[in-house]
């Protein structure tokens, strides 16, 4: 479902094709997007990867557009070597002192910005380790500018829903609100069913 399927889905849907619907479509049809990756982070289309290298003594760095981090490696005399993920604050208690440099073996979220998130890694980088970073953020929405998404054209029923729901919610109309929020909670969990197939091997779970 392309953006302007979308478009024309929700004002058929709900009869309504008045200029304040209008006006506030593309809103709606963010908040429903937003809405979906709040209830299904692991989709895949959220999930990123960003590579660059460390800095000798530098035990922070951004990860640009990323919301959550699933996991960070390093690459250390050929190997790849998965980093264990803590709080800051046990950081800063095994790793107290951020000028002493040695091997990387842990990470933290720190802080998260418009540019990004910030995650600190302990020891500080004694090398230029090579480092990949896998993370979730949210795919580009629909707009006019951007006609298609993978959401729109692989869960269609999940995207419309949730737009139909919110569009109820903005129209203040409690006949349509409860029937659309039991569609979306529907489509959430049959995609979840989905994403746990897609994620689980068949040799190994036995389906």
């Amino acid at each position: 479902m392309n953006y302007t399927q979308l478009v024309t889905n929700i004002q058929n849907f709900m009869e309504d094709d008045s200029s304040e619907l209008q006006a506030s479509i593309d809103q709606i049809i963010a908040q429903a997007e937003d809405m979906i990756f709040q209830r299904l982070p692991s989709m895949p289309c959220y999930r990123g990867t960003t590579t660059a290298a460390m800095v000798v003594g530098t035990n922070q760095y951004v990860i640009p557009t990323a919301r959550m981090i699933r996991q960070l490696s390093i690459t250390n005399s050929g190997n790849t070597v998965y980093l264990d993920h803590r709080i800051d604050s046990y950081l800063k208690d095994y790793w107290p002192n951020s000028s002493t440099t040695g091997t990387p073996r842990m990470y933290s979220t720190d802080t998260a910005g418009i540019t990004g998130t910030t995650i600190t890694v302990a020891p500080t980088p004694d090398d230029t380790y090579s480092y990949e970073v896998d993370y979730v953020a949210p795919e580009t929405g629909l707009s006019s500018g951007n006609p298609n998404t993978w959401i729109g054209d692989n869960a269609e029923n999940l995207l419309l829903s949730a737009s139909l729901y919110e569009t109820s919610a903005f129209l203040k109309a409690p006949e349509t609100l409860n029937l659309y929020k039991a569609q979306f909670d529907e489509a959430v969990q049959l995609f979840q069913q989905e994403m746990a197939r897609n994620y689980q091997a068949e040799y190994n779970g036995g389906i």
